[in-house]
């Protein structure tokens, strides 16, 4: 029956799909331990027909659910694309996006990481996201042999927990929950009124959360912190005194011996989740209503200080910058109308943070077509065909420094 299947998904693709997806009336929240749905997975982004979990040669399928506006997403395709190929006999990676297939075939003209993807992506998705709700990608759904066996953050596929699993048929690693039920407009040690601060550690049933509560009626408003890293919870605080750049690691100076505490350390503690889950803090102060903000982000700043041991201050440091310049002998390549000015081609550039800072000293403001190149040299060129040059060279620049 499973191989008379097969052959009518080969015969008759469209068909099938459209039958099969046809007045379905989806469950919503399948969660680990419980059997996978047996409806085809969904048509790629070639048209091309995924079957049913069910009828996957391979015991684990991890469904990765993201779209292409997600960048960290996109920069994971080349290692998923490689554990996949490591891991043929066993392991399937299927990529799924509720857009469209023209605006992901757009993108994929002109970015180089999703043209040379060879995982099928599933397009137009309108089922699947119901089957496993989230709020944000990438969200990663293991299976294995027909079972849920693991919901995480795209970090954990990897070939040390698809060793465990294959071995274990169950593997336990922090779940990626994006609905729970955490009240953050209470305090987090009790009805608190007055003047007071708190600081502690992760807290288990929440997920991260910056903000505030205003209480009119007593004149407080409570400033909170929950589930941060240590980095981001003062940064939240710098960047109410003033507008920052992107701060990633190369703008983190810690001029401490445990620096583990602060940055996160791939070689050393593998798994961001699992090392904000040791290292993560939560805070709250109130504030009297009528406080200035400035004061109020100055006045955490320094309690945090405090209650941590540290001191902080965003203070230029010279740091090894990639700079991008108008090339004086160059020729300016044709505009395109849907193109990228410069200054939003560096901006997205400097998101990577696997690369130095990305300074543009560029004033062009004509939209240009980019293939999206990460790697220095090939930057490079890209960049020359446009008429900008890329040198490396050392800067003052803003960054966030630890003592």
């Amino acid at each position: 029956m499973k191989l008379l299947f097969k052959i009518i998904i080969l015969l008759f693709p469209v068909l099938l799909f459209g039958q099969s997806n046809k007045n379905l009336k989806v469950p919503e929240g399948i969660a680990i331990g419980m059997d996978a749905p047996k409806e085809l997975l969904g048509k790629t982004i070639d048209g091309k027909i995924i079957p049913p979990i069910g009828d996957l040669p391979q015991d684990l399928v991890i469904l990765d659910f993201m779209n292409t506006a997600c960048t960290s997403c996109i920069a994971a395709l080349p290692r998923l694309g490689q554990l996949q190929q490591a891991n043929d006999n066993v392991l399937k990676i299927i990529s799924i996006s509720y857009e469209k297939t023209d605006r992901v075939k757009a993108f994929r003209k002109n970015n180089e990481l999703f043209r040379s993807n060879k995982l099928d992506f599933i397009v137009e998705d309108s089922i699947w996201s119901k089957y496993f709700p989230h709020q944000t990608v990438s969200h990663m759904v293991w299976i294995y042999k027909g079972k849920v066996v693991a919901i995480t953050h795209s970090e954990y596929v990897s070939q040390e927990m698809i060793d465990r699993v294959v071995k274990d048929g169950k593997i336990a690693i922090p779940v990626k929950d994006d609905f729970l039920t955490f009240d953050f407009t209470r305090p987090l040690i009790g009805s608190q009124a007055g003047r007071y601060s708190f600081l502690t550690g992760f807290i288990e049933a929440a997920n991260s959360n910056f903000g505030q509560q205003v209480d009119s009626v007593n004149g407080i408003v409570r400033e909170y912190i929950v589930n941060g890293e240590i980095i981001a919870a003062y940064l939240y605080c710098y960047g109410k005194l003033e507008a920052l750049p992107f701060i990633k690691d190369s703008r983190i100076v810690v001029e401490r011996p445990d620096k583990e505490r602060f940055v996160f350390d791939k070689i050393q503690s593998k798994y961001r989740e699992s090392w904000r889950r040791k290292y993560g803090i939560s805070y709250e102060a109130n504030f009297d209503i009528k406080a200035d903000p400035k004061e109020k982000a100055r006045a955490m700043i320094a309690d945090m200080e405090i209650k941590m041991g540290v001191k902080t201050a965003l203070t230029p440091r010279s740091v090894v910058c990639w700079v991008i310049m108008d090339d004086p002998n160059g020729k300016k390549a044709q505009r395109t109308a849907d193109g990228q000015t410069i200054a939003d081609f560096a901006f997205m550039l400097d998101l990577n943070g696997d690369i130095p800072p990305v300074i543009n000293e560029s004033n062009d403001t004509r939209p240009y077509s980019f293939t999206g190149a990460s790697a220095f040299k090939d930057l490079q060129v890209e960049l020359k065909k446009n008429g900008f040059l890329l040198v490396q060279q050392e800067r003052n620049i803003p960054c966030l420094v630890i003592r």
